[in-house]
């Protein structure tokens, strides 16, 4: 995402469902509680720096949109819950995933399972019935900006 945070692209069917924004964490957690007030969003927030490993990735998503009991920890159960998410009722559904540089950084392999997960998730939420929207803003601070628009480039989300 170039330019200013804006909600509308981050509610679009049929848009990219990853972004990216190199801005303070703080302006992001603003622009997520005012993008929560929207078209009854569902937005939360992915600490990505508690998102080391594959381990702690799972338990952090499972914290943020309080899987249910049976979450199984592992990447099937992740695309599962992710492609229900039925107690969250929303017409858009948006990750803010901040420090997105840290993510998975012990566990640099697992970024392309992660963003093969969040594909499919976006492409069953933009054909289920109604369809919904499902989007990813991964954020870092300024300093960051290269190594973040790297990482997700090499993982397969963002084109290099």
């Amino acid at each position: 995402m170039t330019g200013p945070l804006s909600w509308p692209s981050l509610l679009k069917r049929g848009s990219y469902w990853a972004h990216s924004a190199a801005v303070p964490r703080n302006m992001v957690e603003e622009f997520a509680a005012t993008l929560s007030q929207r078209k009854h969003a569902a937005v939360r927030i992915i600490r990505g720096k508690h998102c080391l490993t594959r381990e702690e990735l799972l338990d952090e998503f499972a914290r943020a949109l309080d899987f249910p009991q049976y979450f199984g920890g592992n990447w099937d159960a992740l695309e599962d819950c992710l492609t229900d998410l039925e107690w969250l009722s929303a017409e858009a559904f948006v990750l803010i995933i901040t420090n997105a540089d840290q993510l998975l950084k012990k566990s640099p392999g697992d970024l392309k399972t992660l963003a093969g997960i969040l594909a499919a998730v976006a492409t069953h939420w933009a054909s289920s019935e109604p369809p919904a929207s499902f989007h990813c803003l991964f954020q870092c601070e300024p300093g960051s900006a290269e190594d973040l628009s790297h990482r997700l480039a090499e993982g397969g989300i963002l084109p290099p």
